[in-house]
């Protein structure tokens, strides 16, 4: 009488696990990169909206608003622009304008412990 078993041999396991890891090792930064991607375009979607909010506000006043943090750009803007919250429920990002005669609008990633923490976009006129 044969005996028959059932189950995997250890060296079955192991090549298993390596192909797991290689795997792994290849799709975990491709996948950290197109999450990046996508938060970055929470920056770029609020820098096109601030700018059209700059050319509005500019033709109303005939000068810019500009500032230092996301709170004084929204309260200068008149009620034109309100920066627009990520997926995650909040700003991700932090927003400048300088220079009100012809300005540059900057968003910095200021969420730590994210991938876009420290990411910087600028638009100018």
């Amino acid at each position: 009488m044969q005996k028959t078993t059932k189950g995997f041999t250890l060296i079955e396991l192991i090549i298993v696990v390596g192909i797991i890891a290689i795997i792994s090792a290849i799709a975990i930064p491709a996948y950290t990169g197109y999450i990046k991607t996508a938060k970055m375009s929470e920056a770029y979607n609020n820098l096109a909206a601030l700018r059209l909010a700059e050319e509005e506000y500019f033709t109303e006043n005939n000068s810019y608003f500009f500032g230092t943090t996301t709170a004084i750009l929204e309260s200068n803007s008149s009620g034109l622009w309100t920066a627009a919250k990520g997926g995650n429920g909040l700003v991700n990002f932090k927003y400048e304008v300088t220079n009100a005669s012809s300005w540059t609008a900057t968003a910095t990633g200021d969420r730590t412990g994210t991938s876009t923490f420290g990411e910087s976009v600028s638009i100018s006129k």
